[in-house]
């Protein structure tokens, strides 16, 4: 499958191409017109009970305007632990990096990019249930991101 960002340059390159089935095949990116409006993220954030965050990347307190010096120190020493990545709420597995787009440097550039712009705090099914339906309905690409034991214990 070609990806996303392909297909309108495709389409103004092959007559045959039809660009608007191709992209149902894509999901909704913020500031695209198929991004959810914000009712439709206060409505969800409602159905799983004020639990869906915007968290910020992870070395953000490290880069202006949320500068600290104190957290930014904490945030560098915990940054090769492979336990505080997964920790955070936007936070990937260890061999999953997110592109290096926010370090815990001051001299680095931070950006969002690579991070999810809202996460659910699932507590329950329901939290898991409403979440798989906003995704499907609206388009909105889903990470499911867990916790616990395989059968191997890990």
């Amino acid at each position: 499958m070609w990806p996303c960002k392909s297909l309108v340059l495709l389409s103004t390159l092959l007559p045959l191409f039809k660009p608007a089935s191709a992209w149902q095949q894509c999901k909704a990116v913020p500031g695209s017109p198929s991004w959810p409006s914000l009712a439709k993220w206060a409505a969800l954030n409602q159905s799983v009970d004020g639990r869906l965050l915007q968290p910020s990347p992870p070395a953000t307190a490290c880069h202006e305007p949320e500068y600290n010096a104190a957290v930014c120190a904490n945030i560098a020493l915990d940054w090769t632990i492979i336990d505080f990545q997964p920790s955070l709420p936007n936070g990937n597995a260890w061999d999953n990096w997110n592109n290096d787009s926010c370090l815990p440097d001051p001299n680095a550039p931070c950006s969002r990019e690579g991070y999810p712009v809202y996460v659910i705090n699932a507590t329950c099914s329901e939290d898991v249930k409403q979440g798989i339906n906003f995704a499907r309905v609206n388009n909105v690409r889903l990470i499911v991101k867990g916790t616990g034991v395989d059968l191997l214990g890990r």
